[in-house]
């Protein structure tokens, strides 16, 4: 009878060791999709990404592109949500995007462009569940001086300014 309940126990064990959605890893790519045009932009087909997650710096002009690669397939009728969220007080989202798993890779593929520069966190949700997620940062080509962190920091008082007096 033991016999049987290690059997059954080991069983649980291993079913619940490949439930639930596997992590991966991301990957990035850059390219400047600005300096092309409408048809390029198109048939442009992003394929050699750069595995990391750490130390993430973009320029304002890069169309950041990445793919999240599962460790193994979640299933291709998995639903995920890619929360993009920019760093005010807290991170805020500022865009959402619903995507599907790639049945040859296993991966999740997708672009961001014309971001402001600031600090960035993008999540993979499923079932309202963070899978994984990745913080980077947009800088701006030349640096940040003094000058810039003043301009930026009036930017963005002007906007709130007439936002809020309308």
């Amino acid at each position: 009878m033991s016999l049987l309940y290690r059997f059954v126990f080991l069983l649980i064990f291993l079913f619940t060791i490949h439930c639930g959605v596997p992590k991966g890893e991301f990957g990035w790519s850059t390219s400047q999709a600005d300096k092309l045009d409408l048809l390029e932009r198109h048939i442009q087909m992003i394929t050699d990404y750069k595995m990391m997650r750490d130390g993430l710096i973009f320029s304002p002009n890069d169309t950041i592109h990445y793919v999240y690669t599962f460790s193994r397939s979640p299933g291709v009728e998995t639903d995920f949500y890619i929360s993009l969220n920019r760093y005010e007080l807290d991170y805020v989202e500022i865009d959402i995007k619903k995507k599907n798993v790639e049945a040859m890779s296993a991966s999740i593929r997708d672009s961001f462009s014309q971001l402001r520069t600031g600090e960035y966190l993008i999540k993979i949700v499923h079932e309202g569940e963070v899978v994984d997620e990745v913080k980077f940062q947009v800088l701006p080509e030349e640096g940040y001086t003094e000058e810039t962190i003043e301009q930026e920091l009036a930017a963005e008082q002007e906007d709130e300014i007439i936002k809020y007096s309308r």
